[in-house]
């Protein structure tokens, strides 16, 4: 009997756990770095490819790589919550029915998330939305464009505070979408891929 004190460990058993944490730990260091990796290589690629041009209209599109990435998670997603449905339906619990809806939120927010072209004409930048008209700033009114911090977002500010234009850093051809700003808008703050 050991009067209320755990049983002192042997020197094989600490050595396993201490092992097995380590290993742990090193599996989701690696599953990070893998992740890290994938999307650098997304951006690097979207910042080789060129933009589509249709006479003076140029369209940044988001990546071939990011939009098979953002189909695949969509299908995925709508199979696991057909899946979790029709699972809830074939047990008749009471309640069951709401499991589906994590994985149907998560598949709006991914939806309602995703890089949206950016189109440059003569008149100025705009860029669509799902529910509400497109964001357009004129070439007169653009005050600012600056680099989101982590993000790699290209931010286009107008000079009455309207919406944003967010240039996501999968969309292809960043260097050559600065280039238009500064040739189109030069009362415009735009920062310097150098300093970034």
């Amino acid at each position: 009997m050991w009067r209320g004190r755990s049983r002192p460990r042997r020197p094989n058993q600490a050595m396993q756990e201490v092992l097995s944490t380590v290993l742990v730990l090193l599996l989701f260091v690696g599953l990070y770095v893998c992740v890290r990796v994938f999307f650098s290589s997304i951006k690097r690629s979207a910042l080789r490819q060129e933009p589509r041009q249709n006479g003076l209209i140029l369209e940044f599109f988001p990546s071939g790589a990011m939009q098979f990435l953002v189909g695949l998670t969509l299908v995925l997603l709508a199979g696991f919550t057909a899946f979790t449905a029709l699972y809830a339906l074939s047990r008749k619990e009471v309640g069951g029915l709401y499991a589906p809806l994590i994985p149907l939120a998560v598949f709006v927010s991914i939806l309602l998330a995703k890089p949206v072209s950016v189109v440059i004409d003569h008149e100025g930048i705009r860029q669509g939305r799902w529910f509400r008209s497109d964001k357009q700033i004129a070439w007169d009114d653009i005050a600012l464009v600056e680099l989101g911090p982590n993000t790699g977002t290209v931010y286009v500010c107008s000079k009455n505070g309207g919406p944003k234009i967010r240039f996501s850093s999968s969309l292809v051809g960043r260097t050559r979408f600065l280039r238009e700003v500064r040739a189109h808008a030069r009362d415009a703050d735009v920062y310097s891929e150098g300093t970034a």
